[in-house]
């Protein structure tokens, strides 16, 4: 029963027009009224005359100069045929004709009111209609559609913008789907197919030597394809959400993390800083670490031998923890820095500050914009001058503390 009434409810138009109609008819009765009151009360009736006095319906305006009202049985005429006289003989007579010609002139303004409240309603809400039609004739295809915008800047504008706002953010992320999912279909079946082409070529030829190759090979690409699963792993528990909430030592996972990575930097000649600074946040420990070690690890691989990486742990006056990788990289452009974290997007490998080391799967950045924004921190990179990049975290302090729900000891066990 509910429902039905739901679906049977007015259109706003038709409620506009009823409210514009009841507004005014509440108006007009309290006019009405009020000069009801007032002319009962108000004037001081005392007629002289005892005989019975007629007035017309036109008026003394309306009547011609025959109309005359002197002496006793006096009669204002009609001028026009068709017109009716009231006999007004009391006080009781005059108020009651009042409240009568007031009721039939409420009644037709009330019909004019209505029908003016309609059209203007409609065309008060053919911006809203407008939107209507384009929301409905929008599909996953035709994204690009906006709404027109015309008019004054007011609330519907302001709405039509909004919806704008809305539909170019989908289809953008539809758009990064798409190339997502084409990007990781190509880097997953690349080494899938590399694989399988050895193999062919190992059993077509059953040679001992060509065996002990085809080993390192086919093992390489397994690993690349294990790197690439993970990394893909990484990116859904993120963007899903799907985070552990514990107190995390920033300084801690920093300087872990410059232990570790100097093997990696010292093969490719980058000098990587020991990082200072101490911050405790409230957050995904796993995660975080792996922020850190993907922005090192670009860090060093975008780099040129002789550069240096610099890591820096610091707690903001507004009580926010700031995490920031700087290096001495290729000169890059705003552009193709905002491009970097799109997932398996590669900065140009043909910069000659490159050093030697084999790109990556393209998905570092993306893992670290994705992590960020599960802690509900925001990221900014600033490419340097006269090369170099800055990247800067900041996430919530340990004050920001969300209240993790109970993990399974599966999923205990998975996050380990």
């Amino acid at each position: 029963m509910r429902a039905a009434a739901t679906h049977a409810r007015l259109t706003i138009r038709t409620r506009l027009t009823l409210t514009y109609g009841g507004l005014f008819a509440a108006s007009a009765a309290a006019m009405i009224g009020l000069l009801y009151l007032f002319m009962m009360y108000g004037p001081s009736y005392s007629p002289t005359l005892t005989s019975t006095i007629s007035v017309t319906k036109c008026g003394a305006a309306l009547c011609g100069a025959d109309s005359h009202a002197s002496g006793a049985g006096a009669f204002a005429k009609p001028t026009s045929p068709g017109l009716l006289a009231f006999e007004v003989s009391s006080k009781a007579d005059f108020l009651q004709a009042l409240v009568l010609f007031s009721a039939v002139a409420l009644l037709v303004l009330m019909v004019i009111v209505l029908l003016v409240g309609w059209v203007v309603a409609g065309r008060m809400l053919a911006p809203l209609q407008k939107i209507t039609s384009t929301a409905q004739g929008i599909a996953d295809s035709t994204l690009h559609e906006r709404i027109p915008l015309d008019g004054p800047r007011d609330e519907i504008r302001e709405l039509a913008e909004t919806f704008n706002a809305m539909l170019r953010r989908l289809e953008q992320a539809f758009q990064a789907q798409r190339r997502f999912a084409a990007n990781a279909s190509h880097e997953l079946r690349t080494p899938l197919a590399s694989m399988r082409t050895i193999l062919q070529v190992t059993l077509a030829v059953p040679d001992p030597e060509q065996l002990r190759i085809a080993g390192p090979q086919l093992l390489a690409l397994n690993q690349r394809s294990t790197e690439i699963t993970e990394a893909l792993l990484t990116l859904a528990r993120a963007d899903h959400g799907a985070i552990a909430h514990e107190e995390a030592d920033l300084g801690s996972l920093a300087h872990e993390l410059w232990v570790q990575s100097r093997p990696q930097a010292e093969q490719a000649g980058v000098t990587v800083a020991e990082p200072r600074g101490r911050s405790t946040v409230w957050g995904d420990s796993v995660l975080l670490r792996q922020l850190m070690r993907n922005l090192v690890d670009n860090a060093i691989r975008h780099n040129h031998r002789g550069g240096t990486v610099t890591v820096g742990v610091a707690e903001t006056d507004s009580g926010e923890a700031s995490i920031r990788v700087r290096n001495t990289g290729p000169e890059l452009g705003q552009d193709e820095v905002d491009r970097a974290f799109e997932p398996f997007h590669r900065l140009d490998t043909r910069k000659e500050s490159r050093t030697a080391r084999p790109g990556g799967h393209g998905l570092g950045l993306a893992i670290v914009q994705s992590i960020v924004r599960a802690h509900d921190g925001t990221l900014t990179a600033t490419p340097l001058r006269p090369n170099g990049l800055e990247v800067t975290v900041r996430l919530p302090g340990p004050h920001h503390r969300v209240d993790a729900e109970p993990h399974s000891p599966a999923a205990d066990a998975g996050h380990r």
